[in-house]
């Protein structure tokens, strides 16, 4: 897909584009050096989230715009949580560079799709794999986390994937992602559920899991 993202890049005015993933952040970029990997970061779940509730409400929102002081950012959604991010000059030709991107979005939607739909491993044998390749620490973590997202969704329902990651943030910021520092981040979303009684199952949810 580098080679698409290229394709876009090389319109004056961009600045790089990049195929962003809710969960794992830039998967693919052509970025300019000078442009903040946590800049990146913040304006792509930003983007997801916003795609995200245009669903919900019933929306197939086509591209999103963000305007800024020197940046126009253009978000194109292609499979779930993955969207086509694509940083440009403010004063760029974005009509221009929206319909490229959006035609070199289908090529990488075909692309996502045909990643999904290849033979999937026997169960077990990817995490063990991962486990196996000194990983196991992480990979260990993010069940864990799904998990609590799972419960989470429970409780308040499709809204929780959008609580989830603005608590991750701040989670992450206030220490390192490590297993043993889950407990804490149940409790501040704890507090997040206005039903004491949803609370009440989440934690009790959570303490079978951890």
């Amino acid at each position: 897909m580098r080679k698409l993202l290229q394709e876009i890049s090389v319109i004056p005015g961009v600045t790089g584009s990049c195929i962003f993933d809710r969960k794992e952040g830039p998967l693919c970029r052509d970025l300019h050096r000078d442009l903040s990997e946590k800049h990146v970061q913040t304006v792509g779940i930003h983007l997801v989230r916003l795609l995200q509730m245009g669903s919900m409400a019933g929306l197939s929102i086509a591209s999103s715009h963000f305007r800024f002081d020197r940046y126009t950012v253009i978000g194109i959604p292609l499979d779930g949580d993955t969207i086509l991010m694509t940083i440009c000059d403010a004063q760029a030709n974005c009509s221009l560079v929206s319909t490229t991107a959006a035609m070199l979005a289908a090529d990488m939607r075909d692309d996502l799709q045909r990643e999904l739909s290849a033979p999937a491993p026997a169960a077990g044998e990817e995490k063990k794999k991962e486990i196996d390749e000194g990983d196991g620490e992480e990979t260990f973590l993010q069940i864990l986390l799904d998990e609590v997202e799972e419960a989470l969704a429970q409780a308040i329902g499709p809204m929780a994937s959008v609580v989830m990651q603005d608590y991750l943030v701040r989670w992450r910021k206030s220490g390192p992602a490590a297993t043993d520092r889950v407990p804490q981040l149940v409790n501040m979303l704890v507090r997040e559920i206005g039903s004491p009684e949803l609370a009440r199952k989440f934690s009790q949810k959570m303490k079978s899991i951890l």
